[in-house]
């Protein structure tokens, strides 16, 4: 560890801080952020009903700040306990396997989707699910808002695989710390989008929710199969490669 330097850790194959490994992780943050970003979830169905919402404004902010905060600060744990658990089981050894795992996982959800094998809602549950979501947030109070926002941002394969890459390099708690926000970021770049429509113009920002609506129905479905697919490729053969090296 560098003289004076606060650190999660130290990377053994890098030593502390190396620029190169800092530069990999972000990347990969980065990009696993964007996917989050735009994957169909509960996340964007909540933000699409608080659009349509009275004082749509106030709602949304109550629902980013709350997710957002909340987001980072469980994201800064488990960093430190991705860390933790890679030096009690062998630190290379528990990373890959975390990829591994969530590679195997991503590509089977993928080819379920594909195939049309995984258990997914019919059109019509899904509708009467994003209704039943719509009633409960047509007259939120902030309270309301704030808590979907944390019950929608509860991390999941994505968010998990990310704070597992950052820890493995074990940065200072600074760099932890910005990667974890600019993963997030990303992840929750269309409440903030949305929230900023909503300041400026009620109307456009519903007009864009039902445009990003037909979209996302027509488009669902393979968006879901390649994300998940580049995903789970990508995760697998670095985890296997890792466990063989």
């Amino acid at each position: 560890m560098r003289p004076g330097r606060r650190s999660v850790g130290f990377n053994a194959a890098h030593g502390p801080g190396d620029p190169q490994a800092v530069a990999r992780v972000s990347i990969e943050t980065l990009v696993l952020g964007l996917l989050a970003g735009i994957r169909p979830a509960t996340s964007q169905a909540a933000v699409f009903a608080l659009l349509r919402a009275e004082n749509a404004a106030r709602s949304l902010l109550a629902f980013a700040v709350a997710g957002f905060v909340f987001s980072i600060g469980v994201g800064l744990v488990l960093v430190v306990a991705f860390d933790g658990a890679g030096g009690a089981f062998g630190r290379s050894t528990f990373t890959e396997m975390v990829y591994v795992v969530a590679g195997v996982a991503a590509l089977g959800f993928a080819a379920g989707v594909a195939r049309g094998t995984l258990d997914r809602r019919r059109p019509r549950e899904r509708g009467a699910r994003a209704a039943r979501l719509a009633a409960r947030l047509h007259h939120p109070s902030i309270a309301t808002a704030a808590a979907a926002g944390v019950a929608t941002h509860v991390p999941a394969l994505l968010y998990l695989v990310a704070l597992n890459s950052i820890a493995a390099d074990r940065p200072g708690f600074a760099e932890a710390a910005v990667q974890v926000l600019t993963y997030n970021l990303l992840w929750f770049a269309l409440p903030f989008a949305a929230l900023a429509i909503a300041v400026r113009s009620p109307a456009s920002a519903r007009a864009a929710l039902d445009g990003a609506t037909a979209w996302a129905q027509r488009h669902q479905e393979p968006l879901l199969v390649a994300l998940f697919g580049v995903f789970g490729v990508y995760f697998t053969a670095k985890g296997v490669i890792g466990l063989a090296d």
